[in-house]
């Protein structure tokens, strides 16, 4: 189950194309067509990391990382926000959701040192992605905020300099 981050520019729409998730999920993630329109039309760039979860050679999920100017309106400065997590439904259940948070900590505590959080939105009905997350070390802040499909829980990861909570 080891996985791997690989960084994608933002016309790699192909590259992660053919992940899917389950019905009951599409709710609650963006099409990746409309990421990849999105980042390629961000007037920020340089603030919007999009990657690929690698396991086995298989490309298994995808995730963005945005900061700086490109964080949403409801993250306070100096984090970064996770958006967009899709793992595959076909390899969902292995730990790679988990692993995608300690890989985005991880890229962030050695790319971004003066970065001290990881934040995300998830939407209070996605019961799945939220125990997910909860179990790879984001706690709930408290926060909510009003997302495109409803309520949101605002949940962040503490980074260590020089390493992960």
């Amino acid at each position: 189950m080891p996985a791997a981050l690989k960084s994608l520019s933002h016309f790699d729409y192909a590259v992660v194309a053919h992940l899917k998730v389950e019905p009951e999920q599409q709710d609650f993630v963006d099409s990746l067509d409309l990421v990849f329109s999105e980042l390629q039309n961000s007037p920020r760039p340089d603030l919007e990391h999009a990657f690929s979860i690698v396991a086995s050679n298989e490309i298994v999920g995808f995730f963005v990382l945005r900061e700086g100017t490109a964080l949403p309106e409801w993250a306070p400065p100096k984090v970064m926000t996770l958006h967009s997590l899709c793992v595959d439904r076909a390899y969902q259940g292995n730990g790679y959701g988990g692993a995608a948070i300690e890989l985005a900590a991880r890229w962030v505590s050695t790319n971004r040192p003066w970065i001290n959080s990881l934040m995300l939105g998830v939407n209070v009905r996605n019961v799945t992605a939220r125990a997910v997350y909860l179990k790879s070390g984001l706690r709930d802040t408290g926060a909510t905020h009003y997302g495109p499909s409803g309520t949101q829980n605002i949940l962040e990861y503490k980074i260590n300099f020089g390493g992960c909570v």
